[in-house]
């Protein structure tokens, strides 16, 4: 038996590849229902169909065209990007494990470990204790996983507060935007995606003072203050000391850090790390050393373009979208994206050696 806790993206989809594999395994949800609470912003690049074909009862949305808007520029570029209901997929990729014979326990909350084989569970809805003997027991739990807590895994906590909302607006369905601003996304940057017509995904990412800086975008992207709905949450940014295994104790996904510090975004990097831990348990390989062989340099380079990213002053800004805003640039923004980190730098550098002009930020 091969315990899973958590049954989020990474969770489930890890439980799949394992139960696809002939492997017994239990998926271990502590809310009663799978999705539950919503705290993404749910858009994703076209390379999550190398991992997924996508049902269209998932999909919300699909955008064409990305807005870059700075405080003295704006840039515009063809993408291929796709915008989930994100508790509908998450049902999805828990229905595809289901059907390789997993067991899901939803309502059920990890206390912790008895011994190294041994977890202790709690079954929320009759109030009574249960023993769970597993082979190897996987922490898909997110930021602040119990069960790295629990296992005595020092998680290095970099992380942003995300702030979203669902707001009523009426935007160009086909396009999501991006703001850049070193004073009104301090380390960050904000978003506007649209779910439908008339409603937008509006948020930001923030390191402190995040509900102060979201009221301020939210008053001047839409006039008002009216909310539908909080999608709000933190999300961790990747390290290269982060340890995700611990004897028969592995992390995955956010509780492993496995998160695009350009974006915040960490569907696609936990489901390629899905792939990693799957074939690391079955052959019993070193989880760590395969994941940085696998993932660790694209994560890397994420990371030091957001350490970049972080020093530029709206001029810089400015300057980005103004290289940006060439044909050519366009051409492999659209061939490119931002999954593929490293040929998208590569053939950025290739095409507009300007583009090196900010290499002083990172090193």
């Amino acid at each position: 038996m091969i315990t899973i806790i958590g049954a989020g993206p990474a969770g489930s989809y890890l439980a799949y590849l394992l139960g696809k594999n002939g492997r017994e395994v239990a998926l271990i949800e502590e809310h009663d229902r799978i999705g539950s609470p919503v705290q993404c912003t749910g858009i994703v690049t076209s390379s999550i169909e190398k991992f997924v074909k996508l049902p269209n009862k998932v999909i919300a949305n699909k955008c064409n065209k990305v807005i870059v808007i700075s405080k003295n520029n704006r840039a515009e570029a063809n993408v291929d990007e796709i915008v989930m209901w994100r508790n509908r997929f998450d049902e999805f990729m828990a229905e595809r494990a289901e059907n390789e014979g997993v067991k899901i326990f939803t309502n059920h909350q990890f206390l912790g470990f008895i011994n190294k084989n041994t977890i202790k569970i709690k079954d929320k809805k009759n109030n009574k204790i249960k023993e769970i003997e597993a082979e190897a027991i996987v922490g898909a739990d997110g930021p602040s996983s119990s069960v790295a807590k629990a296992a005595g895994i020092k998680q290095i906590f970099n992380y942003y507060i995300g702030m979203q909302a669902k707001v009523k607006l009426k935007t160009d369905i086909n396009a999501f935007e991006t703001y850049f601003s070193n004073t009104d996304f301090p380390e960050f940057f904000g978003w506007a995606v649209p779910e439908s017509e008339d409603t937008v995904r509006l948020g930001l990412g923030a390191k402190k003072n995040a509900k102060e800086l979201f009221y301020k975008f939210l008053e001047k992207r839409t006039g008002k203050k009216d909310i539908l709905c909080w999608e709000s949450g933190i999300f961790p940014i990747y390290s290269q000391k982060q340890a995700i295994q611990k004897g028969n104790i592995y992390l995955i996904g956010d509780a492993a850090c496995q998160v695009k510090a350009t974006t915040g975004g960490g569907i696609i990097p936990s489901l390629k790390a899905a792939h990693t831990l799957c074939d690391c348990i079955l052959s019993k390989k070193d989880y760590g050393k395969e994941f940085k062989k696998q993932s660790g340099m694209e994560l890397l380079l994420h990371l030091r373009i957001r350490n970049a990213l972080n020093k530029f002053s709206d001029k810089d800004y400015g300057y980005l979208l103004s290289l940006m805003n060439q044909e050519k640039v366009k051409k492999i923004l659209k061939k490119y994206d931002r999954d593929t980190p490293m040929p998208l730098v590569l053939n950025l550098l290739l095409r507009e050696p300007r583009f090196l002009s900010f290499a002083k930020y990172i090193f």
